[in-house]
């Protein structure tokens, strides 16, 4: 049985003063990875599916070149991004 999630980026935020107090480098600005209405769609159809891969390749639209974006054909996802979704992933799955 295959299944699909969606996922849309539907906003970024930088604390500044948070990237002040706790980055190693303290302007580093906002990810460079992810940009507001990338969109992925996670699919499984019984096999090793995407978790083996970190979402390598599971960009289906963004604004910017897709070789840039992390789940584009080139970067997978960061692992701090991918520890953060993969289980809401997996549960919608």
């Amino acid at each position: 049985m295959k299944h699909k999630v969606r996922l849309t980026v539907i906003d970024k935020k930088l604390f500044p003063e948070l990237q002040q107090q706790y980055c190693a480098n303290p302007n580093s600005g906002e990810c460079p990875c992810y940009h507001v209405g990338d969109t992925f769609i996670f699919e499984s159809d019984g096999g090793q599916g995407i978790f083996w891969h970190m979402g390598l390749n599971t960009l289906t639209k963004t604004s910017m070149v897709p070789d840039t974006v992390a789940g584009g054909p080139k970067i997978p996802h960061c692992a701090e991004a991918w520890d953060a979704i993969a289980r809401y992933i997996y549960t919608g799955r």
